[in-house]
């Protein structure tokens, strides 16, 4: 499940405490025995003005605990996230956000399993109430990874399906709140940007609107590309792009090449052993191998591993067709474009590219039996 707020830095450390009328109160677990209590911040503007990592400055305060309560000054410089360091292992710390002048009061109820509220700003209260919706989604996807080592894509969609919808509902129950563009974070790239670009002028007054703003350049820049990818893709279909040709070893060390299978439907099957969707993709492969017969020619061909995990792999999974080995030959991966693994290649009998499928997509055999028919 993914949390892009929770940003991984390193860079200058320095032990301070700000002076400001901001300020927070945190309230800790009865259990909790330490006498101090580590609370790490950076600001917004540093990090997103810093051109390099380490040029972002992480502030670390050590407060004294004083009846189970600690009091702290907010950073007068500006908008920033803080964290709370968990004296217990922990998937996850208490985290928040404040603004000079806000005054925050963080109720932890328990470390682990993590359990904690904010109030005193309009964003925090919106946070809590949004964490409050999609923290158990999150945690029942854990705890189904952590549980099953065979857990199905399925199952995966189903819950992370049930945490998107989660995050829209509040957004579209709570359109003014600065809690937005925290919320879209944690959606796809055009999820985010369905909601980003209808965003209300309010939501946009929030001080976690430089994180939105910097999620969208990057949405925009993979919708570019999947755009341009698609406009290969569309080439490939019109039939009109002859199959770069290769010449690749068999498992007999002999040369076989691309061009001596003209005149025939040839599936060019890219994967390696190491690939857990390549192996999941054999058995329906090995179904149309089996339905067609000499009607096409299925040739795989290993990338990106030894040849020895090559042979091994052959041999484990009894692959019937053709085998060669492409090691790591990155001059074919472009000249077929080849963003993933596995990518299944489909070639007419005039040697043109008609169907290029990254990924393990049961509609691969549909298009496949369409064409050979």
């Amino acid at each position: 499940m993914k949390k892009v707020l929770l940003f991984a830095v390193t860079g200058l450390i320095m032990a301070s405490c700000s002076n400001g009328d901001g300020s927070v109160t945190i309230q800790l677990p009865e259990d909790f025995s330490d006498s101090t209590l580590i609370v790490n911040h950076m600001t917004v503007e540093n990090m997103f003005n810093a051109k390099r990592q380490e040029d972002i400055i992480v502030t670390y305060d050590t407060l004294e605990v004083k009846d189970g309560v600690v009091r702290m000054k907010l950073d007068p410089a500006g908008a920033s996230r803080y964290n709370i360091q968990s004296p217990v292992p922990s998937l996850a710390e208490p985290e928040f956000y404040g603004a000079p002048g806000d005054k925050l009061e963080v109720n932890i109820k328990s470390f682990n399993p993590l359990d904690y509220s904010v109030t005193g700003s309009d964003l925090m209260e919106d946070i809590t109430t949004l964490n409050s919706l999609t923290d158990p989604i999150q945690m029942e996807y854990v705890n189904l990874v952590r549980s099953n080592e065979e857990v199905t894509h399925d199952q995966m969609t189903e819950i992370m399906d049930r945490y998107d919808a989660a995050i829209k509902k509040f957004v579209a129950d709570n359109p003014k709140s600065q809690a937005v563009p925290y919320a879209i974070m944690n959606l796809s790239g055009d999820d985010f940007k369905a909601i980003y670009d209808n965003m209300t002028p309010e939501a946009k007054k929030s001080i976690l609107m430089p994180y939105a703003d910097a999620y969208n350049q990057q949405v925009e820049e993979m919708i570019k590309e999947r755009e341009a990818e698609q406009a290969r893709k569309d080439e490939i279909a019109s039939g009109k792009i002859t199959a770069p040709d290769f010449t690749l070893p068999d498992l007999n060390g002999k040369n076989v090449s691309l061009s001596d299978f003209k005149g025939k439907w040839v599936v060019l099957d890219f994967w390696g052993s190491w690939c857990g969707w390549c192996v999941k993709g054999f058995p329906a492969l090995k179904d149309a191998y089996a339905k067609y017969g000499n009607k096409i020619v299925v040739i795989g061909i290993d990338c990106n591993e030894s040849e020895e995990d090559w042979r091994e792999g052959v041999k484990k999974h009894e692959l019937p067709w053709l085998n060669l080995y492409n090691g790591d030959n990155r001059e074919l991966y472009e000249a077929y474009n080849i963003s993933g693994f596995p990518t299944k290649a489909i070639i007419n009998p005039d040697g043109k590219l008609v169907d290029l499928t990254t990924g393990e997509d049961p509609s691969f055999f549909t298009r496949l039996a369409d064409f050979v028919k």
